[in-house]
């Protein structure tokens, strides 16, 4: 259920002391855990790729280099949206959302293609230990992608169910909740982006 303007304020006035709004904090704190889960999986990896009786060297496919386009256009376009919402331009907000939606769809599926071209080159899920590492990796950055496809289209749905809200978009006045909570999406859709972006770089780096 969503917060009254006055329970709002008065939410803000308690959570004046650190500046810092409850549910950022805790999102951060979700954060912190995620890139620790992806830093101890990396080091894993650059442990394995040690040991070379076991480790076969091969080229990144080129189709991740597409799914990381497609990633960073989802935090531009979150952004973007925030933006559009902030401004009361509630039709843009709506739009600039679906797009994103469809974007996080579209790396999904890269992410995807990215597996089958990892199979046609005689690299399956198992039985090579160099070619797991990226079905393993891809896999659970994947699980956290689908947690924000999931928690943007209840968002959209919510936005466009909404639209003619006489309380809020018909008088152009800006919903202080669901501000927040748009803010606290596009963080984390940011934040699981960097992340890939990281690991791009990190997987064209060691298969060469």
């Amino acid at each position: 259920m969503e917060l009254t303007l006055i329970e709002e304020n008065a939410l803000r006035e308690k959570t004046e002391y650190t500046g810092v709004h409850p549910q950022k904090f805790a999102l951060w704190i979700g954060m912190g855990t995620i890139a620790m889960f992806f830093a101890a999986l990396t080091s894993a990896f650059l442990i394995k790729k040690g040991d070379f009786r076991v480790w076969e060297n091969f080229r990144l496919p080129s189709i991740f280099l597409y799914s990381t386009i497609a990633v960073v256009a989802v935090s531009i376009t979150m952004q973007l949206s925030l933006r559009s919402y902030k401004k009361a331009q509630f039709a843009t907000f709506r739009v600039l959302l679906f797009v994103s939606f469809l974007l996080a769809c579209l790396f999904l599926g890269l992410q995807l293609y990215g597996w089958s071209v990892l199979k046609h080159m005689g690299l399956p899920l198992t039985g090579n230990l160099s070619g797991s590492f990226i079905y393993l990796i891809t896999s659970m950055h994947g699980v956290h992608i689908i947690g924000g496809i999931v928690v943007t289209l209840v968002f959209l749905v919510f936005a466009i169910r909404s639209r003619k809200d006489p309380i809020f978009e018909l008088r152009s006045i800006i919903n202080p909740k669901r501000q927040l909570n748009l803010e606290l999406l596009v963080n984390y859709w940011h934040f699981i982006d960097i992340v890939w972006v990281y690991l791009y770089v990190f997987f064209y780096l060691n298969y060469q």
